[in-house]
């Protein structure tokens, strides 16, 4: 079973990528551990996890605050991956050497196994190897400057974690869009492989957009 911590930085988690916590507001201990019916500790740990992921500060007099990440934030960073990922799918379909395409194949696989397994954090070893998954396809692309623009999009802190909204049939068809990307690099059809990494965004970006259609907008 998941820990205590586990469940409040889980449930944490999906409501600061969500917006449901404001840029600027201060996460309180007490209010957080009696709202999610749990001790203190649990809530201290979490928000900690959280201060290591990027999304939370703590200011000397103020304690844990929310950094800010707005709409505008998000919707900059898939518009760019949007225009360079199915670049690098592209160049990876005429550039990829076997061994790419292989490890391509093997961390789909693992993010396979981690979606359909019961492990207390199943969901951070799915967004580890999708990440990984991206990163290995922007090797696989063999182009430094478009490595360099793409993986600071990749690991900016509000977009890792976005598994946390996903169901399992969502982590599954993401499994399947990924599979399709490696069937278009390993068949040498850049067409093919621009069209799949596209739909594989258009489809995440989505998702993201309807967690956070409903959240409090700073003013």
């Amino acid at each position: 079973m998941p820990s205590a911590s586990d469940l409040v930085y889980a449930e944490l988690r999906r409501r600061l990528m969500s917006g449901a916590f404001l840029p600027g507001e201060r996460l309180r201990e007490e209010h957080i551990a009696s709202e999610l019916d749990v001790s203190r500790t649990p809530v201290r740990s979490a928000i900690e996890r959280l201060i290591n992921d990027g999304l939370v500060t703590r200011e000397e007099r103020r304690g844990a605050i929310v950094l800010g990440w707005l709409d505008r934030d998000i919707t900059e960073a898939f518009e760019l991956r949007l225009l360079l990922e199915p670049y690098a799918a592209r160049s990876a379909a005429l550039r990829a050497s076997a061994e790419q395409i292989n490890d391509l194949t093997s961390i789909n696989a693992s993010m396979l196994h981690a979606v359909q397994s019961q492990d207390e954090d199943h969901v951070a070893e799915v967004q580890h190897y999708n990440n990984r998954f991206h990163h290995a396809l922007l090797a696989a692309a063999q182009s430094a400057r478009v490595r360099t623009l793409v993986e600071s999009l990749l690991d900016m802190p509000i977009i890792i974690g976005s598994f946390y909204f996903y169901s399992r049939d969502d982590m599954l068809s993401s499994v399947e869009q990924h599979n399709q990307i490696i069937a278009a690099i390993r068949a040498r059809d850049p067409d093919y492989a621009e069209s799949a990494m596209r739909l594989h965004l258009a489809a995440t970006h989505r998702l993201f957009r309807n967690q956070r259609k409903t959240a409090p907008k700073p003013a």
